[in-house]
């Protein structure tokens, strides 16, 4: 966390920009690829007869899985170019995992020119198709006005979906918004909602969001036990600030056991 509060704690005021985009990876799936001979080459390490197998197979589920071993180098030197144009045949008939990777590749440069313009509309195609990691990444370029108009309602949408899909990440994000009233009425009620869901699922980050609000009385009731529990979590996960927070509340705080002595 990189800003925080007149009072110390993590409420940070900036909104998030689509610069942390370049961080993703490209994730990959083969879960429902057809030719289970394939996978079971693939399984036991053999590559080359894996790969064969997907290019031939002549489905989106093969073309994706042979994107995905030219792009890692399984079977074959590593080819992000070769790796496109098989996430390519695959994004084009409705797999919404190549419409990511593909969206993803547009985004990084990798195996062609940088074209965020580009990479927002893959991410919108398997978005639709409730691909979660693409409404993350869509919904942040739509906060930043990335390869898209910038529009906090799209942000405000996307992030929705995905949270409601189950992402912590998601949650984290609407919480922010709730919290800060971007794009939506502040609703600081809400925001703890959102934040509970993510902080449930061990995110450290909604964790100490938690944690600030119910020691400040923010859309909750202020309780300082409850912060105290919330910050342990986020601890006990090797949160140095949650430590920080639990000793000036409990000075006899021992990080080994997570309690106040």
């Amino acid at each position: 966390m990189s800003q925080w509060d007149r009072q110390n704690y993590p409420l940070r005021s900036a909104p998030r920009t689509a610069v942390l985009l370049a961080f993703c990876v490209v994730a990959f799936l083969f879960a429902g690829c057809s030719r289970q001979s394939a996978l079971s080459a693939y399984r036991q390490g053999n590559y080359a007869d894996s790969l064969r197998e997907y290019q031939a197979a002549g489905n989106p589920e093969g073309d994706f899985a042979t994107g995905v071993m030219y792009y890692k180098g399984e079977g074959v030197a590593p080819d992000p170019a070769q790796a496109a144009i098989w996430f390519r045949r695959a994004a084009d008939a409705g797999h919404a995992g190549a419409q990511y990777n593909l969206g993803l590749l547009y985004l990084n440069g990798e195996g062609g020119a940088k074209d965020h313009r580009e990479a927002s509309r893959w991410f919108r195609l398997a978005a639709e198709q409730d691909n979660v990691k693409a409404q993350l990444n869509l919904g942040l370029m739509c906060a930043q006005g990335d390869g898209v108009t910038k529009d906090l309602g799209e942000t405000l949408r996307w992030f929705s979906r995905a949270a409601q899909l189950g992402s912590s990440k998601a949650q984290v994000y609407l919480g922010e918004m709730y919290f800060r009233g971007e794009g939506v009425p502040k609703d600081q009620s809400c925001a703890a909602h959102w934040f509970r869901l993510a902080a449930t699922q061990g995110s450290v980050e909604a964790q100490m969001y938690l944690g600030a609000m119910y020691l400040q009385g923010q859309g909750v009731r202020k309780d300082r036990e409850e912060a105290a529990a919330w910050f342990s979590k986020a601890a006990a996960q090797g949160s140095q600030r949650a430590r920080q927070l639990l000793k000036k509340m409990h000075p006899g705080y021992a990080p080994e056991t997570g309690r106040g002595s």
